[in-house]
């Protein structure tokens, strides 16, 4: 036993007085002349103190948790599950409802309300009958949640709530899927842009959504007033995977939306790609 490392890995057992006398003697020779090795060996003097005040109770509540605990822990899985599957089964019944919307929008002419009506119906019987259970499984997550409240204050237990920390705010804007509000199209030299501009109080919430421009430009949303002046907006990134998503990024101005007269989409050295006027406000 020579090196540091063989050392510190002994002196858990150095310090608890574990070793034999031959290896007890060859690591106090080396603390003897190694000033690291030595300051770990005090940092576990008081070891052998701390354990020497764990019981034989304390050890046997570490090996086997009681039987309440385990219980609460088993309650609390099935609790989530339950709920896991009760959202997914109102996020199916809502796809079936857009699915259903979808094919008749898509079909022209008078037959597709023949046709439509079954999905719809169906849509229905289904969406309802998942509520159904949704609403169930949400009502015994309730129940579970109060007699698991009542069982932690009868047994007096404590738990610590950790708060999950804040979304931190990014610079990038947030891709979208849903535009909402009233949209204003412009085109230039095969780029192509709509901004969805719905009034928020003193603000006006923008959606953007550009087509035809370069993977890999640069892009920046300027919100042009009646007066003349400009208001730029965060930059962001046109990428490949942007348009096979069909992704909407969201800015907001504080510019009124009566007050507006036109957006453009530049590019990251200022150059205008695209004009988009507001008219008809």
């Amino acid at each position: 036993m020579t090196t540091c490392e063989e050392v510190r890995l002994a002196l858990g057992a150095h310090a608890l007085g574990a070793l034999d006398p031959q290896e007890a003697e060859e690591i106090d020779l080396h603390l003897a002349t190694c000033e690291e090795c030595g300051g770990e060996l005090e940092e576990l003097a008081g070891v052998a103190g701390f354990l020497g005040k764990v019981s034989e109770r304390d050890v046997e509540l570490v090996a086997s948790p009681p039987r309440r605990v385990l219980e609460r822990l088993l309650t609390d899985r099935a609790r989530r599950r339950r709920r896991g599957r009760a959202l997914m089964a109102v996020a199916a019944a809502a796809a079936v409802v857009g699915v259903g919307g979808v094919v008749w929008s898509a079909m022209p002419g008078e037959a597709p309300t023949a046709a439509s009506a079954p999905a719809a119906e169906q849509a229905s019987q289904f969406s309802a009958g998942e509520g159904d259970a949704a609403q169930s499984e949400l009502a015994e997550d309730n129940s579970a949640e109060d007699n698991s409240a009542e069982a932690q204050d009868s047994e007096k237990l404590t738990t610590r709530q950790e708060s999950s920390p804040a979304p931190s705010d990014s610079r990038a804007p947030a891709p979208l899927r849903s535009p909402l509000g009233r949209a204003f199209t412009g085109a230039d030299a095969g780029y192509r842009a709509t901004v969805t501009a719905a009034p928020d109080g003193r603000r006006t919430d923008l959606m953007v959504q550009v087509e035809g421009i370069p993977p890999g430009t640069g892009c920046r949303l300027v919100v042009v007033a009646a007066d003349g002046s400009r208001e730029r907006t965060e930059p962001w990134q046109v990428t490949r995977e942007m348009y096979e998503d069909n992704a909407v990024f969201r800015h907001e101005t504080r510019t009124a939306m009566a007050d507006i007269a036109a957006f453009e989409i530049t590019d990251a050295g200022g150059e205008v790609l695209v004009r988009i006027p507001v008219t008809g406000k």
